[in-house]
């Protein structure tokens, strides 16, 4: 099934990651076997921990082949959950990884999700990012937010919050979630009324929809990327240096309605694959977060490219192996 999350189901299909994820703690899936993959000489043994800032997939080098069952969820397809698994990409989030790999999987699943349903956990997860008492537009010096009794209330004169005046949204929600196109969501908020709940706001944000047209004269490359992310620099857990990063995520916007097939979809970002990357690092070198690592973009290297069946392609870059030397030179310059 592909998830297209330039509509606002397709945004709380992919929202249903933080609900299962949610399931899969309560069945105390932490430090259990997930999969094991076969390497020359070795095995990978996926298991999912806690660190402070989120649950992950990580990797263990074994020498033997560990005798230990493989864990596996009761309320999930046993055929469906090992695809998906042997797909996991380790340290990442479980929950970006149970978005990109399970639920693809778990077409009769979503489907089978009511409106209540999609909405109540939407709400949820807007919840728990902070939507409540937080700016969510701001027009004319005015701003609206959602008040305690999650009801979409009239800030005049922006006496609550400070009123930016060369944005006409504040950037909601605070952090990156992959699940949850912000874009989307600011086109919901132009229709929504003082007065309304929170949920009411929700069924607008369900209905809405983005639409992408090429304007005339642009390059093949240019209407197939629509947009490039801000990039996340990430660090694997026990690696509490801010100084430095293990690998950066990147998010290639692709255009939805252009293609009649995912092949043919696939087969024009091969065919540019090349340019794409390139934009990407341009994009990468121009960002501020990365000068500050005073890091050169030729010290980097591509190590996984991904297309997703949600319309993106997603690039990850880690340093070259002469990472620990290249960092130490490059502070030295600092």
């Amino acid at each position: 099934m592909i998830i297209d999350k330039t509509t606002g189901k397709g945004c709380a299909w992919s929202i249903t990651s933080k609900t299962i994820t949610k399931k899969l703690l309560a069945e105390n899936i932490l430090n259990k076997l997930i999969f094991r993959k076969p390497r020359p000489n070795r095995y990978d043994l996926f298991r999912v921990i806690e660190f402070h800032d989120g649950v992950y997939v990580i990797s263990d080098r074994g020498r033997e082949l560990s005798e230990e069952p493989l864990w596996i969820p009761s309320f999930i397809d046993a055929e469906i959950w090992k695809q998906a698994v042997s797909r996991f990409r380790p340290l990442k989030k479980l929950d970006q990884n149970i978005e990109m790999y399970l639920l693809p999987e778990m077409g009769d699943y979503l489907q089978s999700l009511s409106d209540a349903e999609l909405v109540s956990m939407t709400r949820d997860f807007l919840i728990d990012l902070g939507v409540i008492h937080s700016p969510i537009c701001q027009r004319a010096g005015n701003s609206y937010y959602f008040n305690e009794n999650e009801v979409y209330s009239f800030d005049k004169g922006s006496t609550l919050f400070p009123y930016m005046k060369r944005i006409k949204y504040n950037l909601f929600p605070d952090r990156y979630e992959q699940c949850f196109h912000i874009a989307l969501w600011r086109k919901a908020v132009s229709h929504f009324e003082v007065g309304m709940t929170l949920t009411e706001c929700i069924e607008i944000f369900l209905k809405t929809k983005m639409t992408h047209g090429a304007p005339p004269g642009l390059s093949p490359v240019d209407q197939l990327v629509l947009y490039i992310s801000p990039p996340i620099f990430e660090r694997v857990p026990g690696n509490n240096d801010e100084r430095t990063f293990d690998h950066i995520h990147m998010t290639v916007g692709l255009p939805n309605q252009r293609f009649n097939s995912w092949d043919a979809l696939q087969a024009e970002v091969n065919k540019y694959q090349h340019e794409i990357y390139q934009r990407v690092l341009q994009k990468l070198e121009k960002d501020r977060q990365f000068k500050k690592y005073g890091i050169s973009i030729n010290c980097l290297k591509i190590s996984d490219v991904m297309l997703l069946r949600d319309f993106s392609v997603e690039m990850i870059l880690e340093l070259k192996e002469l990472k620990h030397e290249v960092l130490a030179e490059s502070r030295e310059g600092l």
